[in-house]
This record gives structure tokens, C-alpha cells and sequence, in this order.
């Protein structure tokens, strides 16, 4: 079985914080772990929806982080798909050359 390792990143608004960690909490078989990150997203294709995010020029963001097999990436896309239907929830993958751990 093929255990080509990934890193899966998704960032979107701060406001489906909630929603986003209940969906990955809630995945069935349990994700191998993750990291969120709290930030500000800026650029011409942030949707600033509060007056102060306006005036900063800059919407605040949440970002998980992962590494897992390929093949379980898939199934968390549509899980969060589903989970947080919003539109500015942007992902990427990307290729991971070694994972360990330092004991």
C-alpha cells in the first residue's frame, strides 16, 4: 500500500475555527495529528468582512497543518468541504521528503 507522505495545508477565515477543528476531531479513522496556527491573510483575495479587518487591510485566519499518507487527503477535503461550506478556504499539498521524529 502506497505511504507517499504529504503535508495538507488549509487556511480559511478564523470565524469556521470552531467548525474546522470539530471536523477534523470528528474524522473517522482519527488523523495521525495536526497544528493550527492563528494569522492574518492578505492580498487582493481576502474577503475582509469586519470593519476592523478593513481597516488593517488584513483578515484573520486560521491554519492547520498536516502530514499524512496521500490517499487520506481526499476524504478531509470533502469532510471540511461539507463541515464548512464557505468559499474562502483555500488548500494546498505539498511533498515530504523525510518525517521523523528526534528521540
Amino acid at each position: 500500500m502506497d505511504q507517499t507522505l504529504r503535508k495538507l495545508t488549509l487556511v480559511g477565515p478564523a470565524a469556521i475555527e470552531s467548525a474546522l477543528i470539530d471536523c477534523l476531531d470528528g474524522m473517522e479513522p482519527a488523523l495521525p495529528g495536526y497544528t493550527t496556527l492563528s494569522g492574518e491573510g492578505r492580498g487582493a483575495s481576502a474577503d475582509l468582512p469586519s470593519p476592523a479587518e478593513r481597516v488593517r487591510g488584513a483578515m484573520r485566519v486560521i491554519t492547520v497543518l498536516m502530514i499524512l499518507p496521500e490517499r487520506e487527503i481526499p476524504p478531509i477535503l470533502e469532510a471540511v468541504r461539507q463541515a464548512c461550506p464557505r468559499p474562502n478556504i483555500a488548500y494546498w499539498v505539498e511533498p515530504i521528503l523525510d518525517f521523523g521524529r528526534l528521540k
